[in-house]
């Protein structure tokens, strides 16, 4: 049986030393770092393969965090980040540049877990999808690449959920319109 609190500050500690950590997310298994260490980030692209300039998702905690790194957030940029399916929004109004980035990617998850442990580590976690870059996303547990699990720091073993599905994707244009780039 596994112990939450146990497992989020293990997660935290590793995540505050540089680490990387795979876990268990309201989509999809992820691969997470710090989104203030910018060598994890680069870690985490090493291992996937990714192209380094492509953004990583930032999963944020609350409407409030999400403030602090944009100069506005449009209401339909609110309503996708809180509504009850999971959608990760992209912004290219950047208010803090502390994450390094032209445009930014967010999530709210609605998973405890993950709240937990952006909550912990007081900012957000830097998250993608736990594959190799140009392979599909992993369905279940059992589909994670050996790879991927032996180039972790930590991976956060938990019940297995199959059919697992990545986020919605949209990107803001303005403060009424959006493109959708993954349904």
């Amino acid at each position: 049986m596994i112990n939450f609190d146990k497992e989020v500050d293990k997660c935290v500690e590793i995540l505050k030393n540089g680490g990387i950590i795979l876990y268990p997310t309201d989509t999809i298994y992820g691969i997470g770092c710090d989104s203030y260490n910018f060598k994890a980030m680069e870690n985490v692209n090493k291992l996937k393969g990714s192209n380094p300039s492509k953004p990583l998702i930032h999963l944020m905690n609350s409407l409030k965090m999400v403030e602090i790194y944009l100069k506005q957030i449009p209401d339909i940029a609110k309503k996708s980040l809180t509504g009850a399916n999971p959608t990760t929004v992209i912004f290219n109004n950047l208010n803090n540049n502390q994450l390094n980035h032209k445009s930014i990617a967010i999530r709210i998850p609605k998973n405890k877990f993950c709240l937990s442990i952006i909550d912990k580590l007081n900012r957000p976690l830097t998250s993608t999808s736990a594959n190799l870059s140009g392979s599909p996303y992993p369905k279940s547990k059992a589909d994670i690449n050996k790879k991927i699990i032996h180039g972790v720091d930590y991976f956060v073993e938990t019940i297995d959920n199959d059919n697992l599905r990545p986020s919605k994707i949209i990107r803001i244009i303005d403060e009424k319109n959006y493109t959708v780039i993954r349904d």
